[in-house]
């Protein structure tokens, strides 16, 4: 073998070995970016069966009242304080007990002994944990004959796992990194100000005195820190990366200024930033 082409040979196995390292350490940089990447990312630690039971309750006595399926799904916690399993079960009980209270208004109303149902309950309910945070919408709906008004019962909850600790809506935002006056902020520009012109009159639901919503748009910092205030009046549930709000819209407007519209139960998503 003459000399140049022995050169040539080991300088091609030099190249290949200095390109082979080069591979390697890309390779182990992005592995280990990678790796810290995933160890920043919060995961489930826990098993949402580990705190969460179903049971259907039968209210099929009402089934001359209500027409559907009258199997209502309830929800038991488990693996929980005591204290707070019973408070949450009862406030789950008065919810339900709003089915016994329509069947006695419906009862109250009809008069002919042959009467077909139509009025119909639901129950609007999820339950996921997030972060480490058991969270759970649970939301009776009665729709009622005889032009009656509709019922809408809503039971929310937010439990810090790891913690054992009831979250507010105030310390769920700022758990979840979310700023509340961003939030706030968010309500006033799509919900108070949502339909509505700049010379339109309200009543301001703190001082009664009539004013218009160009007032309330040159006051807003005011009825931002107002509604930042009421934040855990609302009803926040959890769904993977965003939340979402539940709120009686006359509930939520009557923070800034007084309102007769249809007090409709809305729920929005709300995106961080």
């Amino acid at each position: 073998m003459d000399k140049d082409k022995k050169e040539f040979i080991v300088g091609s196995v030099i190249l290949t070995i200095l390109i082979l390292l080069v591979v390697f350490i890309i390779l182990f940089v992005l592995y280990t970016k990678e790796k810290e990447s995933m160890l920043n990312i919060p995961e489930n630690k826990y098993n949402v069966t580990d705190f969460i039971y179903v049971e259907k309750v039968n209210y099929s006595k009402y089934n001359n009242l209500f027409t559907g399926n009258l199997e209502i799904p309830k929800i038991t916690l488990k693996n929980i304080d005591e204290n707070i399993i019973n408070e949450f079960e009862n406030n789950e009980t008065d919810i339900l007990l709003e089915i016994v209270n329509s069947s006695k208004t419906l009862e109250s109303k009809i008069e002919e002994s042959e009467y077909n149902p139509t009025s119909t309950i639901n129950i609007d309910m999820d339950y996921k944990i997030v972060n480490n945070i058991l969270s759970v919408k649970y939301i009776l709906k009665i729709k009622l004959d005889f032009d009656l008004d509709s019922i809408i019962k809503p039971l929310y909850f937010n439990y810090d796992i790891e913690n054992k600790k009831v979250l507010s809506n105030s310390d769920l935002l700022i758990k979840l990194g979310y700023d509340p006056i961003e939030l706030s902020e968010y309500l006033f520009d799509n919900i108070i100000l949502k339909d509505k012109n700049k010379e339109d009159k309200v009543i301001d639901s703190i001082s009664n005195s009539e004013i218009t919503i160009q007032n309330i748009i040159d006051n807003r910092d005011e009825y931002i820190s107002r509604i930042n205030d009421n934040l855990d009046k609302l009803n926040i549930y959890l769904d993977g990366e965003n939340i979402f709000i539940g709120y009686f819209n006359n509930d939520l407007i009557n923070i800034c200024y007084l309102t007769l519209e249809e007090n409709n139960y809305e729920i929005i998503e709300y995106k961080k930033g």
